[in-house]
């Protein structure tokens, strides 16, 4: 009973926060993430006679919902895209992946480095922070670029195929923190090929089943007549292939960008094509979206922000600074993209969250926080300086590439001026 009435409370919340923000020219997605902020803060001061607000962060079902929304948002994001796309852009995407985790994760180590106390652990907490700046999200990424009609533009492509491989780097990172954490050194050489080779497993399966098996499977569907077989059994593959990258010791969100991916109308239909386009796009955009901004929001807390202010607005800057560089200068120099452009792919990176957030947790769950002069005042409090920076940096995004896609709005309007595809 409280977990339906926290979740019809944060799915009001998302869609007034919303609307308010577009009232005012920001995009709903900042709305979404104020909206589960205001609701974690003011759930914490409510008697517990306050169903509707009482102990809302911490719902399972609210996070659970949120999660189906990371599912259906890198779905849609894949089924937007084509393999070509990502083949036609792979050698930028790669160099702005690359540039977007290396000079963010120098940065952040930097930083941190200068801001936390000296401890034997010191050099592992730095690598930390360094990691949790150098992760972008998939899913916002994808989110921003629908909001903006951007999926099939140049800018949308370079960004996502680069937000699926800063991932996969990501996930490399995470076993490397893994390692540093548990066993106070980084994993050897061996382990290092191991993840490489699941990595590579991963995508030549999955690749192999859209590229052969995919067509056949949705030529055999259009035979049975059963209302909503074919969402179905998009959702499954989506499924299976998330346990499998699992499974692998990958992310799982890896899982539905790939089964999407495939789900061409040349292989499937276009009568089914369109159907489940229009159906994910609803579903996605008008209930699961929102509640999984509203939920990054409701990760949210404050003591940062109380009792080590600088240091969060270095984090912030820092991250920002870092992808925009890392990002908007390899877009830069291996595609030709006219400044403003490459800009936009920078800040379009600049969102992190639940592989930052994950990270996070376990570094903290593992007490790497609390060892080396843990009462210091940045250590105590950088869980919650890295869980602020994702949400800020999430709610920043679409607002500073609103401002760098200005003069594309102009262009647009113009068409004497025009634009590259």
């Amino acid at each position: 009973m409280e977990s339906a009435v926290h979740l019809l409370t944060i799915l009001i919340a998302a869609w007034v926060f919303g609307h308010l923000a577009e009232a005012v020219k920001i995009p709903a997605a900042v709305g979404q993430v104020l909206a589960g902020v205001v609701a974690a803060v003011a759930g914490g001061y409510m008697p517990e006679n306050a169903v509707w607000l009482y102990g809302i962060a911490a719902d399972p079902a609210v996070h659970a919902v949120g999660e189906a929304g990371i599912i259906m948002l890198l779905l849609y994001a894949g089924i937007e895209m084509r393999p070509t796309d990502i083949a036609q852009h792979e050698k930028q995407a790669f160099a702005v992946a690359i540039g977007g985790v290396a000079v963010p994760l120098a940065l952040g180590f930097v930083l941190a480095w200068v801001y936390l106390p000296d401890s034997d652990a010191r050099s592992a907490q730095a690598f930390v922070v360094g990691v949790a700046l150098s992760i972008s999200a998939i899913a916002v990424a994808a989110k921003v670029f629908m909001d903006f009609g951007l999926m099939h533009h140049t800018i949308g492509q370079v960004s996502i195929a680069a937000a699926v491989i800063d991932d996969i780097i990501g996930l490399i990172l995470l076993g490397i923190v893994t390692e540093l954490i548990t066993k106070g050194a980084p994993p050897d050489a061996m382990a290092l090929a191991a993840m490489l080779g699941k990595v590579a497993v991963f995508f030549i399966v999955t690749w192999a089943i859209g590229h052969f098996l995919y067509q056949r499977l949705w030529a055999m569907l259009h035979r049975v007549h059963m209302p909503g077989l074919r969402i179905m059994t998009l959702l499954a593959v989506a499924l299976v292939y998330g346990l499998f990258a699992e499974w692998l010791g990958l992310h799982f969100i890896l899982g539905p960008f790939m089964a999407g991916l495939y789900f061409e109308p040349k292989r499937v239909g276009r009568a089914a094509y369109n159907s489940i386009d229009r159906t994910v796009n609803s579903v996605t955009k008008g209930v699961l979206g929102p509640v999984f901004f509203a939920s990054i929001g409701l990760t949210v807390d404050l003591s940062a922000l109380i009792e080590v202010p600088g240091f969060l607005a270095a984090l912030v800057v820092v991250a920002i600074i870092g992808k925009l560089v890392g990002c908007a200068l390899p877009a830069y120099l291996a595609n030709g993209h006219n400044p403003r452009d490459a800009i936009a792919i920078g800040i379009g990176m600049s969102g992190r969250g639940a592989v930052e957030l994950f990270i996070v947790s376990i570094a903290a769950e593992a007490g790497l926080f609390t060892i080396g002069n843990g009462v210091h005042p940045i250590l105590s409090n950088m869980y919650s300086a890295l869980v602020l920076t994702a949400v800020i940096t999430t709610a920043l995004t679409p607002i500073l590439l609103r401002v760098a896609l200005s003069h594309r709005r102009v262009a647009d309007s113009n068409p004497s001026e025009g634009h590259s595809p």
